[in-house]
């Protein structure tokens, strides 16, 4: 959202007010339009820019009233084509119906309030990307508080300018917390509205108007076993960055309730989440400590104090350990997984661990061939052209164009060929963690 005093501030001479008006009331964008009735094209909240032509066949009330109906942010009329002045009976309509109304001069093109509007509205993603990246970190330094939980429904209420509540479920549980404390008189209404939309219906989240705000709940499961739920309320929509909030939140809870005893360092904390498989937490909280993920890990387990990667969490008498794709692991026993992106860890976790307990020896075990050198051998014993086809597909990106040019051949030989690989190998190359996989597997096989 851009208000409209930033707006004019930034569009200069482009944007001239017709009369006095609010400089911090929102809009939702700029769209240009003609017709006489454009609101099916409207969302809510627009400028809408118009050099005036729906006047001519019309009353100038008949037209705002309409898009007053539809919500229109605010409206402005451009001169010069047919209209030296802005209508008078547009201008008063507007100020009854309560719509901001501007003009735009004369020779000023559409185009540099439209600019105008997203340069404002860039700087405010950048600088909401910024926010969100704070309260990233800030949840995960609230997860290494004394009273974790508190800290972490302290937090996010702060990040979303509203409030948050924990409210625990099951036989025993305690009526919850809620975040200000000065709001805590719709505890118990925010209780009885998540069980009725979200514990009692199985669902994993809901969202609802409770007590004039837009509430986000989501469950907190521990194993299979629903152990409560968080929900967050503003009386504003919450947007794309609070929802992110609420998963981080949501799996660090979980994580609280399941290990009391907290990671030491974000490394720890990403590890948890990766190997519970919340890797879009993981993967959020890692972008907000500034820490660079590789593309795959393997997992090792085993009982050795310091292997020489942060990734490392306990497990009883176990340490399961991230290792980065081509790191070099220096221990005297443990069981070592294939490489596999972060969203398949807690998988390859549970297979190297169930190996592990099998067969606890001396030594270092690893995992069996994994699917990628599987895929390569599949591919090197099939039709000779596939193999060099599928390398030069995943070196330049998927680009049919550039392989067909490094290969020789036609462009639309290139799909056929990859069509026949994917069916070979039962994946598809547009697959991230499976490119990622087959194209470290071929490198090795290369060298």
């Amino acid at each position: 959202m851009v208000s409209l005093g930033e707006l004019v501030r930034t569009a200069e001479s482009a944007l001239r007010p017709l009369a006095p008006f609010d400089a911090a009331r929102t809009i939702s964008g700029v769209h240009v339009s003609e017709l006489g009735d454009p609101g099916r094209y409207l969302e809510g909240g627009e400028l809408l820019l118009t050099t005036g032509i729906p006047l001519h066949g019309q009353s100038a009330a008949a037209y705002v009233d309409r898009l007053a109906e539809h919500g229109i942010g605010a409206i402005g009329i451009g001169l010069g084509e047919g209209w030296d002045d802005a209508p008078v009976e547009l201008v008063e309509r507007c100020a009854v119906a309560g719509i901001p109304v501007f003009a735009v001069p004369d020779g000023a093109p559409f185009l540099d309030v439209s600019r105008a509007f997203w340069s404002i509205a860039g700087r405010g993603g950048q600088e909401e990307a910024l926010r969100t990246a704070h309260a990233h970190t800030r949840l995960v330094q609230a997860a290494n508080d004394p009273d974790a939980v508190i800290a972490v429904i302290r937090v996010m209420a702060q990040a979303i300018g509203g409030w948050v509540a924990w409210l625990p479920w099951g036989q025993g549980a305690g009526p919850g917390m809620l975040y200000p404390p000065s709001l805590e008189g719709i505890l118990p209404a925010v209780r009885g509205d998540v069980e009725r939309s979200l514990l009692r219906s199985g669902v994993e989240a809901a969202s609802f108007v409770s007590h004039g705000s837009t509430v986000l709940a989501h469950a907190v499961v521990v194993g299979e076993r629903t152990r409560g739920a968080l929900a967050l309320g503003a009386s504003r929509p919450l947007g794309r960055a609070d929802r992110q909030l609420a998963l981080t939140a949501t799996a660090l809870l979980r994580l609280l309730i399941a290990t009391p005893t907290a990671a030491a360092r974000p490394e720890g904390w990403i590890a948890e989440l990766a190997l519970r498989g919340d890797a879009a937490a993981a993967r959020a909280l890692a972008s907000a400590a500034d820490i660079e993920l590789p593309l795959l890990f393997s997992v090792l387990v085993g009982s050795e104090d310091d292997v020489g990667f942060p990734f490392t969490v306990e497990r009883g008498d176990l340490r399961l350990v991230l290792v980065p794709s081509g790191g070099t692991v220096h221990v005297d026993s443990g069981t070592l997984s294939a490489a596999v992106g972060l969203d398949d860890v807690a998988v390859a976790a549970a297979r190297t661990l169930a190996l592990h307990r099998a067969s606890p020896g001396s030594g270092l075990r690893r995992e069996p061939e994994s699917r990628a050198r599987r895929w390569v051998d599949d591919l090197m014993h099939a039709d000779p052209v596939l193999l060099p086809t599928v390398v030069s597909y995943l070196r330049h990106r998927h680009q049919a164009e550039r392989t067909a040019r490094e290969l020789g051949v036609h462009r639309n030989t290139v799909r056929p060929r990859i069509l026949a690989a994917e069916r070979l190998l039962g994946i598809t190359l547009d697959d991230p963690d499976a490119a990622a996989e087959l194209w470290i597997a071929l490198r090795d096989q290369q060298r």
